[in-house]
């Protein structure tokens, strides 16, 4: 049903930072890729979530229930980071991760989780963050 009427919407005034609760069994590294898996937790990128950020601090659930911990991440952002084979050609693809470190441009087992924003040596990119799209 169509508005009749105004309404108040809450507005997160920083889009940056967020904080996240980690699936139980989890341990998420400062600086790791990190998905929602499918119970809506934050986890170490596997390859079968949904981007939800870079850690921004290291959060230690390993023998806590889902949620039981929780912690930062960055939902955008641009991020130097290696990226094996990257040139200068590469600049506006897509990136993906199997893992909570490394990055490719394979979509294959993999987890959207942003584009190549420049390259600054070989190997070395800036990632702009795609948090929360679906590959």
């Amino acid at each position: 049903m169509a508005l009749t009427a105004n309404r108040d919407v809450d507005h997160y005034v920083d889009q940056e930072l967020r904080r996240v609760d980690v699936a139980g069994g989890a341990h998420l590294f400062k600086g790791a890729l990190v998905e929602w898996n499918a119970g809506g937790f934050a986890q170490p990128v596997t390859g079968s979530g949904v981007f939800a950020g870079l850690a921004y601090e290291e959060v230690d659930n390993a023998a806590g229930a889902d949620g039981a911990a929780s912690g930062r991440v960055y939902t955008l952002g641009d991020f130097e980071t290696a990226l094996a084979g990257a040139v200068a050609a590469d600049v506006g693809r897509a990136v993906y991760a199997r893992d909570d470190e490394s990055l490719t441009l394979d979509p294959q087992d993999a987890v959207l989780v942003g584009r190549v924003r420049g390259v600054v040596a070989p190997g070395r990119i800036i990632l702009r963050l795609a948090e929360g799209v679906r590959s």
